[in-house]
């Protein structure tokens, strides 16, 4: 009888624990979702302020184990095919983005044309935007040579080129791109590929990535390198042509 009780008992209490864990973990479920949301609200409203306009969020995530910061992905009417990167600091609550280097493209390709076109007659400047969030000192009158420094690391920028000598003066002429942004102090990472020949017109802003760097890069590219500034503004990295067969 003793033993029937003690049972009865010991099954009301497991019952009573049970119920409270399920209950634990419903609330703990619901302050999880409180919290996402509660940020998410608050790194939208922050882009809205910030650039008085509306942006259509994406997706968030407030569990990246190795990073101090909650980060958002969401879109902008100006800019739809591109994923725009939001995040904010738990420690300070800072909130970052990297929404002003879609708006530095078009400027960071016409002063890079400029250039460019001297040294390259027939070539054209693609810039790449994206990457990391900059400080929110930067604002759209920044200086091209500052945010270089800023948009780490350094300003992404592809160059095709269509030149039938590049094989005798490849090295001589990237050596002199290298010097005039140097006295500019424009720090790059530059991609060169050299075009075959009457198909540089073809390429555009929607398909170079896939026709350079794509499975039929060989009908389009004769030979390419990567070249990596360094904070002296030399190349860091030990450039090799390679080319495209």
């Amino acid at each position: 009888m003793i033993e029937k009780i003690a049972i009865g008992i010991i099954s009301i209490i497991l019952a009573i624990g049970v119920c409270g864990c399920m209950s634990n973990s419903k609330d703990s479920k619901k302050d999880v979702v409180k919290q996402e949301s509660s940020v998410k609200d608050m790194m939208m409203e922050h882009m809205r302020e910030k650039y008085n306009e509306e942006f259509e969020f994406v997706n968030i995530d407030t569990e990246v184990w190795t990073a101090p910061y909650t980060e958002m992905i969401v879109k902008s009417e100006k800019f739809p095919n591109h994923r725009i990167v939001v995040q904010r600091y738990s420690e300070t609550g800072a909130i970052v983005d990297n929404y002003m280097d879609f708006h530095m493209k078009e400027r960071i390709e016409e002063e890079l044309t400029e250039i460019v076109k001297k040294i390259y007659p027939k070539s054209k400047v693609f810039y790449r935007p994206g990457g990391r969030p900059v400080p929110n000192s930067v604002t759209p009158d920044i200086s091209i040579a500052e945010y270089s420094k800023i948009r780490l690391p350094g300003l992404p920028v592809t160059i095709c080129i269509e030149d039938p000598d590049y094989e005798t003066n490849k090295d001589e002429k990237i050596e002199e791109l290298r010097k005039i942004l140097k006295e500019k102090e424009y720090k790059c990472n530059i991609h060169i590929f050299y075009i075959k020949e009457g198909k540089i017109d073809l390429i555009n802003d929607d398909n170079e990535n896939d026709l350079l760097t794509g499975p039929y890069s060989s009908e389009w590219v004769s030979m390419r390198a990567y070249f990596s500034m360094n904070d002296s503004f030399e190349f860091g990295n030990d450039p090799e042509w390679r080319e495209i067969k």
